[in-house]
């Protein structure tokens, strides 16, 4: 029998080895087969699973509320997001060559996955070591940002990549890169490349150049690391870069290139009127938060109000200066606080330091760091290092309030690069202007500084109108036959409690200086208040209050009592300056507005204040008439002389000091622009002497020295029907003919000898409170009380 040849060891191996090579290659690929096959089916699932894209089609994201000024000045904007959508047509191309020049340059050319783009970032990231890029297309960042987080898996990243097809299939890309250039982060909460020019350059987007269009295109990536205002270096590399894609993909010619590098880049300023404007920026705010509730932050509205910003920042300035004069005035009180500094002088951080707990008072008072002093100046730095001379003229200094190295002071910046040495003003103030015939508020100052102070004196602060208030005391004695020419008796006399109603009164003039007789006329010129008094107890006190109530104000705060005739009560500045209008208006009462309209970003408008065709009479033609001359008579013969400085014939207006000059007023009017001042102390204490035409009066002289600039004089007109002269005055017609009843009181010289009780000039005067109603009797009485406690 032959035995079979043995198999080569040599042969043997070589078969074991290619059937393991087999059974490998066989198990590599049933798991590639199973692998696909799953990815497979999680690609199915997941795509089945993808949120719905049908709401992109009518992409609406919340949009902030913005209030604007008359002549479209923005001056603020509320919202989490600050956003302008723009259609892709409307984003400038440099800007979007930009944006794709860093973020996907081959955008139109893949599809909405860029594999090779996505093989390149996976090379550089694992040679790096780290995840520094992600490789991912503009479609696939729309993905992200709409509809997932932005964790870092690979399930995250696959179904972004699935998403991106779904979107592109649905919406294509122009629609995709609009969207992301709309919607992306920017920083300073800035969405949207629209936002961020504004933002940033203070300018629309379709105005910005390539190099402002580069350097907007190199935030997407971190908005916090190339912020141009937190990191101006490390913006203008990455600027720089992107400038050189352009370049290399054929966006920008070699001229254009070398022109966009050079250019210096001039960030937009804080938006000043957000500061100047911030008290009637707050009250528009307050009215849309009640007319829109919560939502209107996110609602996309344009509120366009009545404030024209020239007036305003006229008004913003004046208040300041005026009242940081005041402080002065008071002698200097020593800086904010004294710090230790190092004997080598602090460097920039330091500084930055030791000023962040000190805030500025706007850019024309800063907060700053003494380092040492020459003489009459304080050597100091800003808050950037930079260094600052400070002056001290006219201030005198102690060890009270000494000024010595590490001292931090304010600076108030009197232009020219002249500072001087300051402390900011305990006193508070306020400034309503408004045009008389339509009752636009055109400007409305509520303090000295809305972020010091937010309580708005303008129109929330009801303050002692003091003699201010006169002017409707003698509009209501005119109703009752007391004339210009009528004469009262000025000289100081004790009211017996069956007078007063109250308790006995001794009612004095300012400086006790005392006249005798004079004429009605003289007696609101010369603000005596003998005279006042006496005409509202002629012509009785119930009968004052209900004529002035007429004018706008609360019943409740101005009660019938004979300290009323020295404005004892209480009104706003706002209430001041529409009741003064009815004056400038023949007697007519015009309603105050604030808001013009409201409008949606689409233009639709949603509310419109009404016009004011027509408003109130508050007094007849004739009562006003007689009023606006006796008011003028103020300006040119009186307590308010030193406004003819003005060198207007047609001003006219009141000042006012209130009992131990708490408060310190002057309401006025010219040109049709009625304007009203208050100067006080949140809480209620002396002035120090000071009056309303020494403290307000000023103030409006400033003011209006540039606001009745382009607005022509307006002369008296003649008489209206019912009047007719008498003497060197004017009277009611019916007073000259006829029977009247007698007037009793020795206190007044009519030349007459006669009144008429309520002749019809005022409204119907309300009856006294019924006797059963003691409740309501008590509460009057303890506020009459209170007023006669005050003296009036």
């Amino acid at each position: 029998m032959t035995e079979s040849p043995a198999t080569p060891p040599a042969k043997s191996s070589l078969r074991r080895f290619w059937r393991g090579v087999l059974l490998a290659l066989g198990f590599v690929v049933g798991l590639s087969v199973i692998g696909a096959g799953a990815l497979g089916w999680w690609a199915w699932h997941t795509w089945q699973g993808l949120p719905s894209i049908k709401e992109l089609a009518a992409y609406q994201p919340a949009q902030p509320l913005r209030i604007y000024a008359t002549d479209g000045t923005l001056l603020a904007e509320y919202g989490q997001e600050r956003r302008d959508v723009l259609p892709l047509a409307q984003i400038p191309q440099r800007m979007q060559q930009a944006l794709l020049a860093i973020e996907d340059a081959r955008f139109y050319e893949h599809g909405a996955v860029d594999f090779s783009g996505l093989a390149r970032a996976a090379v550089a990231n694992v040679l790096t070591g780290w995840h520094g890029q992600g490789g991912s297309t503009i479609s696939m960042q729309v993905a992200r940002n709409f509809y997932l987080t932005r964790e870092k898996t690979v399930e995250r990243k696959l179904t972004e990549m699935l998403l991106a097809f779904k979107l592109e299939q649905e919406y294509g890309k122009d629609r995709l890169l609009e969207l992301y250039m709309n919607q992306v982060y920017l920083g300073e909460r800035a969405y949207g490349f629209a936002a961020a020019a504004n933002i940033y350059f203070g300018k629309p987007i379709s105005q910005i150049s390539v190099a402002e269009a580069a350097m907007l295109a190199g935030l997407p990536k971190a908005p916090s690391a190339y912020n141009p205002v937190a990191n101006p270096e490390r913006a203008k590399v990455r600027q720089q870069y992107i400038l050189k894609r352009m370049h290399e993909l054929g966006y920008l010619t070699d001229p254009q290139y070398q022109q966009a590098l050079a250019e210096p880049l001039e960030l937009a300023p804080d938006n000043p009127a957000l500061r100047e404007a911030a008290y009637p920026v707050e009250a528009a705010r307050r009215w849309a938060l009640e007319r829109y509730g919560d939502d209107v932050y996110a609602m996309g509205l344009d509120i366009h109000t009545t404030i024209n910003m020239s007036d305003q920042r006229r008004a913003d300035a004046a208040m300041r200066s005026r009242l940081l004069d005041l402080q002065a005035s008071r002698g200097y009180r020593g800086p904010v606080k004294t710090v230790s500094l190092p004997a080598d002088g602090p460097d920039g951080q330091t500084v930055r330091s030791l000023l962040s707990s000190v805030p500025d008072s706007g850019d024309d008072v800063i907060a700053t760091l003494v380092t040492g002093h020459q003489g009459t100046v304080l050597r100091a730095l800003r808050r950037d290092g930079s260094p600052l001379d400070i002056a001290t003229t006219g201030i005198t200094f102690t060890p009270a309030n000494a000024v010595n190295r590490g001292a931090i002071v304010y600076a108030h910046d009197l232009g020219n690069e002249r500072w001087q040495l300051v402390a900011l003003p305990e006193m508070e103030g306020a400034l309503v202007s408004l045009d008389a015939r339509s009752g636009d508020i055109l400007a409305l100052v509520g303090g000295f500084d809305f972020a010091r102070n937010k309580y708005d004196h303008a129109l929330q602060a009801y303050r002692q109108p003091g003699s201010s208030f006169k002017p409707f005391i003698y509009s209501a004695a005119l109703e009752k036959g007391y004339f210009p020419g009528t004469e009262v008796d000025d000289t100081q006399r004790l009211l017996t409690a069956e007078e007063t109603g109250a308790r006995p009164w001794r009612p004095k003039n300012y400086s006790n200086n005392y006249e005798g007789f004079i004429t009605v006329r003289r007696g609101l010129a010369r603000s005596k208040n003998l005279v006042s008094v006496s005409l509202m107890q002629a012509a009785g006190p119930q009968f004052v209050q209900q004529h002035a109530v007429q004018f706008g104000f609360d019943a409740a705060r101005n009660p019938p009592s004979l300290p009323l005739a020295l404005g004892a009560g209480g009104a706003t500045p706002l209430q001041m300056a529409s009741s003064y209008a009815v004056f400038a208006n023949g007697g007519i009462q015009v309603p105050s507005r604030l808001i013009k309209s409201v409008n949606d970003r689409l233009g639709k408008v949603l509310y419109a204040a009404p016009v004011q065709a027509t408003g109130k009479r508050v007094v007849s033609a004739r009562n006003a008439w007689l009023m606006d001359s006796m008011l003028r008579g103020v300006v040119s013969t009186g307590t308010a002389h030193s406004a003819k400085v003005l060198g207007r014939d047609d001003l006219a207006g009141k000042t006012g000091t209130s009992n131990n000059a708490r408060d310190a007023w002057f309401a006025g009017y010219g040109g049709n622009l009625v304007s009203v001042v208050w100067v006080g102390y949140d809480q209620p204490r002396s002035l120090g002497g000071r009056t309303g035409g020494t403290v307000s009066l000023p103030i409006w002289i400033d003011y209006m020295k540039t606001a009745l600039a382009q607005r022509e004089p307006v002369p008296q007109t003649d008489p209206p029907a019912g009047l007719v002269q008498d003497g060197d005055d004017f009277v009611y017609s019916e007073y000259t003919t006829g029977t009247c009843v007698a007037d009793d009181h020795d206190f007044i010289r009519s030349p007459f000898k006669c009144q008429i009780v309520n002749n019809g000039g005022s409204a119907n005067v309300a009856s006294a409170p019924a006797e059963n109603d003691k409740a309501a009797q008590e509460a009057e009485r303890e506020t009459i009380l209170k007023l006669f406690s005050n003296d009036g």
